[in-house]
Order: C-alpha cells, then structure tokens, then sequence
C-alpha cells in the first residue's frame, strides 16, 4: 500500500468516526472509491512501464 492511499484511508476512517452522518459515509465511500482507482491506475501503468522497458530490450538486442 502507497503512503497516499495510507493517508486517504485513515483520514476518511477519522472524518467518519468523528461525524457519522450520512453525507459524511458517502464522503469516506467516495474517498476510498477514489483510492482504489489510483491504486488501479497505478498498477497499469506499472505494467505498461514495464512492458515498454521489455520492448525496448528486445528491440535492442535483435538489431
């Protein structure tokens, strides 16, 4: 787990536990939402680094 998406978590844990009002849950739902998809975002863009750093080996080594 990323040190951003530590941070979010407990700060959506903290707003939620200090005010768990309706508008404040969906805050924290959203906000974990939002973690997931950078978390998501991260890792394809990972693989495409990764991808390209193959391709670019191979393309190296057959010339």
């Amino acid at each position: 787990m990323h040190w951003w998406n530590q941070q979010a978590c407990e700060a959506a844990a903290e707003a939620q536990a200090a005010d768990p009002s309706p508008g404040n849950l969906m805050a924290a739902a959203q906000v974990q939402a939002l973690v997931s998809l950078a978390e998501a975002l991260h890792r394809i863009a990972a693989a495409l680094e990764a991808r390209d750093d193959s391709e670019a080996a191979l393309s190296t080594r057959s010339r």
